[in-house]
């Protein structure tokens, strides 16, 4: 049942209130009458309600204010403020304040009832929405830790750093770390087992892990439908230990699972120092996990050990593989030429064991199909062509035989994107002349209306547009509405004037000129030559 509150200084409205309204079919009952905006808050502090009827004009503290001290102690509170005067600085006070409605006086009971009973609904959706919010919350804590896996720490702390503390998270903490648990056989077993008994499977991983990392400060889970990701949290002066402590419990979590049922291959990430990190150490327990490839036997790989030294994300940033794409787009190949000689130098320096080059140019290589993919070009030629590469990957003698691969492989990307570039414009030079053609007749009809259609500049349509058509946009109008003039003054017997309006010329006189200067006649005489009406 709801908690109403009524305020004001005359006796007689607040009983009329009380009385000339049937507070328990609308589930809600009146325990404050206060004939002052001082008691009222008084009261609201002593006993909480949901709801509070007050006149705005008060000696001690007026209705607006009051309404404003109401809700900073309780911000979910509904308020309808009621007034004898007709001022709209009343009503803009008040809602800007966040009061949930403003009435004058005299008070039609009827209607106050309905805005009572809009309030009382509205505080029900409320109640409804904040139980749902509550219930979610495991959901969004899983959801903060996702998304703290993949932004960056800048952007970490710009989206999410008020999260923490509203979802009653404690990430004050030494040292963090992510442990990535990949199922080897997801898809087969989820065949096998049904989804529920799948996902009892991986509950029950997670439940073996709550009781190894006891050792640890905090332990959270992020599942996935291949895995699961486990964030660490330690307060102590050894990283180091914490490492060997995460390696002892995960070694002993594979001897305890049956390893018939599912198969785990876990990557262990890089030590950090802040929360706001851990995207660099989810990466890079997923970068170790790439080394299953090369020794099927082990299924646990640290970041660290997989290159004999910390395996940043410095080492595999992103800004050289940028550039990279940036001059596929301009198809610049000899400058794609020498990137890729720079690049196959500087792997076999830093990274002399081949494997680990195999590992490089797979990064390479997955970020040109991501970028062929935004584009929605067909790769599936490309991936073919990997796919064989990859498996005659002992084949390559020389780093120099791979590179000649790669540069082949990057004429024909550019192939593509010139190909797919040409059916784009293509594409964007036919959707605008189908609307010309839908829309000529009428004599708004801009170059601004057919580039905002197609959704590309004005500019950039008038010069691609007779690039690929060889003719402008104006010759095309001009083209179409003469053509339809032309029907009109051999088959009609309307006016010059009323056939210049249907061909979309705003008058008479400059539709005359343009017919002219296209086609050398003048309407009239043009009528007369084919015998028209």
């Amino acid at each position: 049942m709801k908690k109403v509150m009524i305020v004001d200084d005359n006796f007689i409205s607040t009983e009329g209130i009380a009385k000339n309204i049937d507070w328990k079919s609308m589930d809600a009952e009146i325990i404050h009458i206060e004939n002052s905006g001082n008691a009222a808050i008084a009261s609201m502090k002593q006993t909480p309600v949901d709801l509070i009827i007050s006149d705005i004009e008060m000696p001690d503290l007026d209705g607006i204010s009051m309404s404003s001290l109401a809700l900073s102690i309780n911000p979910q509170v509904k308020i309808i403020l009621i007034s004898a005067y007709d001022k709209f600085e009343y009503a803009r006070r008040a809602i800007r304040l966040g009061v949930c409605d403003y009435i004058e006086k005299p008070l039609d009971y009827t209607y106050l009832a309905q805005k009572v009973e809009n309030a009382l609904h509205t505080i029900d959706r409320e109640r409804h929405n904040l139980e749902l919010i509550s219930q979610s919350r495991p959901l969004m804590t899983e959801k903060f830790f996702i998304d703290l896996l993949h932004y960056t720490g800048k952007e970490a702390q710009i989206y999410l750093g008020k999260y923490p503390v509203y979802l009653n998270l404690n990430l004050d903490y030494d040292y963090f770390n992510t442990i990535k648990i990949e199922i080897k056989n997801a898809l087969d077993m989820e065949e096998e087992l049904g989804i529920t008994q799948y996902q009892m499977e991986l509950l029950r991983i997670m439940d073996l892990l709550r009781e190894k990392y006891g050792i640890f400060d905090q332990l959270y889970f992020v599942k996935e439908f291949n895995g699961i990701i486990c964030i660490l949290a330690q307060n102590t002066n050894s990283p180091n230990h914490f490492l060997q402590s995460t390696h002892k419990v995960i070694a002993s979590l594979l001897e305890e699972y049956p390893d018939n049922l599912l198969k785990l291959n876990v990557g262990i990430g890089s030590i950090v120092k802040s929360i706001w990190d851990l995207h660099i150490s989810y990466e890079n327990a997923a970068h170790a996990l790439k080394y299953h490839f090369f020794f099927p036997h082990k299924n646990i790989f640290d970041a660290k050990e997989a290159l004999g030294q910390e395996f940043s994300l410095l080492s595999f940033s992103d800004s050289s593989e940028e550039e990279f794409i940036r001059l596929l787009c301009k198809k610049d190949l000899p400058s794609i030429e020498n990137w890729l000689q720079v690049f196959f130098l500087e792997q076999t320096q830093r990274y002399p064991a081949k494997n680990i080059m195999f590992i490089r140019i797979y990064s390479l290589l997955g970020r040109i199909l991501r970028f062929l993919y935004e584009l929605n070009i067909d790769t599936s030629d490309l991936e073919a062509e990997i796919i064989s590469v990859y498996n005659q990957f002992d084949y390559f003698q020389t780093y120099e035989q791979f590179y000649e691969w790669m540069n082949r492989l990057c004429i024909h990307v550019c192939d593509k994107l010139d190909t797919s570039l040409q059916t784009y414009h293509n594409q964007v030079c036919e959707l605008a002349y189908n609307f010309i053609l839908d829309n000529f007749e009428d004599n708004t009809l801009s170059l601004g209306d057919i580039a905002q259609h197609v959704n590309v500049s004005p500019a950039y349509l008038s010069s691609l547009y007779k690039k690929v058509r060889g003719k402008s946009i104006g010759d095309t109008i001009t083209s179409h509405r003469v053509e339809k003039a032309c029907k009109y003054l051999i088959s009609s017997n309307l006016s010059l004037k009323e056939i210049s309006v249907r061909c979309g010329y705003a008058n008479q006189y400059y539709f005359s000129n343009s017919f002219k200067k296209k086609l050398g006649i003048s309407p009239s005489a043009y009528r007369e030559q084919h015998g028209g009406d």
